[in-house]
C-alpha cells in the first residue's frame, strides 16, 4: 500500500521523459553533434549521468567525460537545441498517461507548474506541440536559474508561484536529479523513472515510484495523493 501524502495545494510536472519521449531525442543529436566535432560521446549517453540535467550541464559534463578541449560548448548546445527543437516538432510523442495525469490534477481543482530543466524554445516547442501551455499557471525554465536540478532552486521558485509552502508541493519527477531537487526543496515527489531505471534503489529517496503516468488512475494511488477518500468512490 502506498504511503499517503497530504492532499498537494500544488503539483509540479517535469517535462523531458515524463510527459513528452524526448529523451530518445537528446541522446541522437548530441551524439551527432559532438560526431561532427570528432567525439564518440555515445558511452556517457542515457541514463545515469546527464538525465535531468540543464542542457548546457549537460554538454559541459558530456564534454568533460570524453575528455575533449577546445571547444566552443555555446556553439555545441545551440545545435543540440536546434536540432531537439526540429526533433520534437516533427516526431515527438506524449507519454502514457501524460494528459489524464495532468486532467486528474484540473479536475481536483489543484493548479500546475511546468519546470523543466530544457531551454525555453524546447520547452515551447512541447507545449505547442500538443497546445499544453493553457494547463499551467505557469511555465519555468532551469535556464533562468544559477545551478539547475538537483538544485532546488527551480521548485522553490514553483512553490512562489502557487504562493503556499514547498511543503504543500508535489512534484511529478522521471529523473534521479529531479527527485533529488524536489527533496531538497522539502517537497513530495512521485517519481516515474524510465524502464532501464526503474530498478535503480537510489529512487527511493521518492515518497511514492510508479511504472508510468498511467498508474495514477488506480484508486489506492488517487488515495495516498489525497486526491480521493477512502468512503468515496473514485472515478
Amino acid at each position: 500500500m502506498a504511503r499517503r501524502l497530504s492532499r498537494p495545494r500544488g503539483v509540479i510536472f517535469d517535462m523531458d521523459g515524463l510527459i513528452v519521449d524526448s529523451e530518445p531525442f537528446w541522446r541522437r543529436v548530441q551524439a551527432e553533434v559532438f560526431d561532427e566535432l570528432g567525439v564518440d560521446v555515445r558511452p556517457y549517453l542515457g541514463h545515469g549521468y546527464t538525465m535531468g540535467l540543464r542542457v548546457d550541464e549537460a554538454i559541459a559534463l558530456l564534454a568533460e567525460l570524453s575528455g575533449v578541449r577546445g571547444i566552443d560548448l555555446s556553439t555545441v548546445e545551440r545545435d543540440v537545441v536546434t536540432g531537439v527543437v526540429g526533433a520534437i516538432r516533427a516526431e515527438a510523442a506524449l507519454l502514457p498517461g501524460a494528459e489524464a495525469a495532468i486532467a486528474r490534477f484540473e479536475e481536483a481543482g489543484i493548479p500546475l507548474v511546468l519546470a523543466s530543466g530544457s531551454t525555453p524554445p524546447v520547452i515551447d516547442a512541447v507545449l505547442d506541440r500538443f497546445a499544453l501551455r493553457p494547463h499551467f499557471v505557469a511555465v519555468l525554465s532551469a535556464a533562468d536559474d544559477l545551478l539547475g536540478k538537483p538544485h532546488p532552486s527551480i521548485f522553490l521558485r514553483a512553490a512562489g508561484v502557487f504562493g503556499v509552502r514547498p511543503e504543500d508541493c508535489l512534484v511529478l519527477e522521471d529523473s534521479l536529479n529531479g527527485c533529488i531537487a524536489a527533496k531538497a526543496a522539502r517537497m513530495a515527489v512521485v517519481a516515474v523513472p524510465h524502464p532501464d531505471d526503474a530498478s535503480d534503489a537510489r529512487f527511493s529517496i521518492a515518497d511514492l515510484c510508479l511504472g508510468s503516468l498511467v498508474e495514477l488512475a488506480k484508486p489506492e494511488i488517487q488515495l495516498a495523493l489525497g486526491l480521493s477518500e477512502e468512503n468515496l468512490p473514485v472515478a
